[in-house]
């Protein structure tokens, strides 16, 4: 772990550095260390390469000693020439009458180079600039260009939320921010509360992101159109993330507030259902209870008086035998049906006699309703 180090520079600039002679370093010790042209000195920030930034050449600097006293108060006298020296250069910067805005100055410990960090719109030609502030301070000058994010950090500041920026304590490095991130996460889109003190959108817009859009991939947008059998027709309002539920506006004006685990039971929802088709929340909402079963009745204990049904028996000789309160009845002893008479045989044969057609005449040529 103590062959890489990484160092934090003024404005937390942040390099690794490699560490073959091993020097037992722990966080925050001062060190100093090869640059690219002498040396300079900074604090230690991390032991070894952070989770993801490992690479597969080791750093092209190395440390080269623990700082000393003396090295402090060297870093300490370069610092009180910054103040003097930022006044200088804003100074120049007026007579060579350049868009551009100086942030800040860094001098490099051994003295040997001066960093001016500026911004601007566009390119911006400083090379008659560079000449002379070199000519004035008789040492090697860098001017580089930042952009705004860049620029907060090295000042500093604290945010609306009331704690020190994020760049400015613990943020390595400067991930894009676009509006549809605070569209995904149902953020008014307000300039004045959505960006920074660096004028960008904030960058603890990307904090919360991943979770709202794992929970949006799981549910349907808003507006999609929904229809209950019981509430009519209505549509995805919104889509409350926090607490997980799935709030759906009927016409009626209702507004139903469903568990993302319960919107799903009951509707026929998916992924890869269009816009345009409707969902239907008809599934079961709670399991329907059981009827209760009937309590069970032991008759034994029960009077002869209460007991209700009569027993009824078919006869040997005909009839119906029926029982009840103790007492037998008989009914109807002969059950025999008579057989039909001569008569009623001749009328039946006769009424199956057919009939001639309506309007037909008889062999005299008369209808049969006047003959």
């Amino acid at each position: 772990m103590l062959d890489i180090l990484e160092m934090e520079f003024k404005g937390r600039r942040k390099e690794y550095f490699s560490n073959p002679l091993r020097f037992p370093f722990d966080v925050g010790d001062p060190a100093v260390v090869e640059a690219e042209r002498g040396f300079d000195l900074g604090r230690v920030s991390h032991l070894g390469w952070h989770p993801g930034m490992e690479a597969a050449d080791p750093p092209p600097h190395a440390v080269v000693r623990r700082a000393t006293a003396a090295d402090l108060r060297a870093q300490q006298q370069n610092t009180e020439k910054e103040d003097s020296t930022r006044r200088i250069a804003r100074e120049k910067i007026l007579a060579h009458q350049l868009e551009m805005k100086l942030v800040d100055v860094e001098f490099q410990w051994d003295g040997r180079k001066m960093t001016f960090y500026f911004t601007a719109e566009g390119r911006v030609d400083f090379r008659e600039l560079v000449k002379d502030l070199a000519s004035t301070f008789r040492t090697r000058i860098d001017l580089r260009q930042i952009g705004a994010r860049d620029e907060t950090k090295r000042t500093g500041g604290y945010g609306v939320c009331g704690r020190p920026l994020c760049c400015a304590t613990f943020l390595t490095e400067f991930k894009p921010i676009t509006t549809q991130m605070p569209r995904d996460q149902f953020l008014p889109l307000n300039p004045s509360k959505l960006s920074g003190v660096c004028g960008r959108l904030k960058c603890c817009l990307r904090y919360e992101l991943d979770v709202y859009r794992e929970f949006q991939r799981q549910c349907p947008k808003t507006g999609h159109p929904v229809k209950d059998e019981a509430k009519g027709e209505g549509a995805i309002e919104k889509l409350d993330v926090i607490r997980r539920q799935v709030n759906v506006r009927y016409q009626t004006g209702a507004l139903e507030k469903l568990s993302h685990q319960e919107f799903l039971e009951i509707s026929n929802w998916r992924p890869e259902m269009p816009r345009t088709e409707c969902i239907c929340t008809c599934g079961p909402r709670t399991a329907a209870a059981p009827p209760p079963e009937p309590p069970e009745r032991d008759e034994e204990e029960l009077p002869a008086q209460s007991r209700t049904g009569e027993k009824v028996t078919l006869l040997a000789g005909g009839g119906l035998g029926m029982q009840s309160g103790g007492a037998e009845i008989q009914v109807g002893a002969d059950l025999s049906v008579p057989a039909p008479t001569a008569k009623k045989k001749r009328k039946r044969h006769r009424s199956h006699k057919k009939k001639p057609p309506a309007g037909a005449s008889g062999p005299d040529g008369a209808s049969p309703d006047k003959k």
